[in-house]
């Protein structure tokens, strides 16, 4: 199974900025918010890299 290396920041809501690095299944990026979200008290997801893992 394909692995992605996914690096990013996110916005909670005080507006603090928090960077984040996971590993997702899929590549599709409102997978990825959804993921980020789920994992994070975020507001705002900002992918940066998605990166497929050799």
């Amino acid at each position: 199974m394909t692995k992605y290396n996914v690096k990013g920041r996110y916005t909670d809501d005080r507006g603090r900025s928090h960077n984040f690095q996971l590993i997702s299944d899929l590549s599709d990026r409102r997978y990825i918010e959804q993921l980020v979200k789920a994992q994070y008290p975020a507001d705002k997801v900002f992918i940066n890299i998605v990166n497929q893992d050799i």
